[in-house]
């Protein structure tokens, strides 16, 4: 049950709008880790928007399952998460894009839209350590707003994505998955990775992380 929280807080906690992806955080003092064998993988997709996006979109989350395959979710609520274990055999590339699509002859008025979406991994090692990569947009931008349709259209376009390369043993590194139509020409925002390596460390309460693990900038 605890863990299966953590999972939720993540999702409620993580918030943002940009296009802005985060790369890979892993601490500098697991790299000797490396050798040991990884004894689970485990993938979350997380995806948050304001209530005014599905007044004025439709909202499609894409991901990459553990087989590999690229699966599509029509979003209905504010919420989204789903979790899965990696094995050595599963793929290496593991995504996720939230598609959003403008509504026609939406009514005039104010509209405030924010999206969240972030893809991280979890491995335990066979020592019992565990390191922590994500990639994601900026959860420290506020809400835009918006009030034509060509302000809807512009902001729907911009469908945030994110996605990781995951290593054999673990360690992953920042990866552009190929949706067919997301977009991969993101930059980097080192202060909101930073603010999401504190946030997830804390959620799936990694006892053993150095205090300055998130300072280096995360541990880079």
């Amino acid at each position: 049950m605890k863990k299966n929280l953590l999972w939720m807080l993540a999702a409620i906690f993580v918030c943002g709008l940009t296009v802005t992806t985060l790369s890979a955080c892993s601490s500098d003092d697991d790299k000797n880790d490396k050798a040991d064998a990884t004894v689970e993988k485990e993938i979350m997709y997380a995806v948050q928007i304001s209530d005014d996006v599905l007044k004025v979109a439709n909202v499609e989350v894409n991901y990459v399952d553990q087989t590999g395959a690229k699966k599509k979710e029509a979003l209905s609520s504010a919420q989204w998460t789903k979790s899965q274990k990696l094995n050595n055999t599963s793929p290496l590339a593991q995504g996720i894009w939230v598609k959003i699509t403008p509504k026609t002859n939406v009514a005039s008025g104010t509209y405030q839209l924010k999206v969240t979406t972030g893809v991280a991994c979890k491995a335990t090692l066979a020592n019992g350590n565990s390191i922590m990569d994500f990639s994601g947009n900026d959860p420290q931008k506020a809400p835009v707003t918006a009030q034509t349709a060509e302000e809807i259209a512009d902001w729907c376009s911009k469908s945030p994505t994110g996605g990781l390369l995951v290593d054999p043993s673990g360690y992953c590194k920042q990866q552009h998955v190929d949706f067919g139509g997301n977009n991969d020409d993101m930059p980097e925002n080192v202060a909101a990775l930073c603010g999401l390596c504190e946030l997830f460390s804390w959620l799936w309460v990694f006892d053993d992380m150095p205090e300055d693990f998130c300072d280096k900038p995360c541990g880079r």
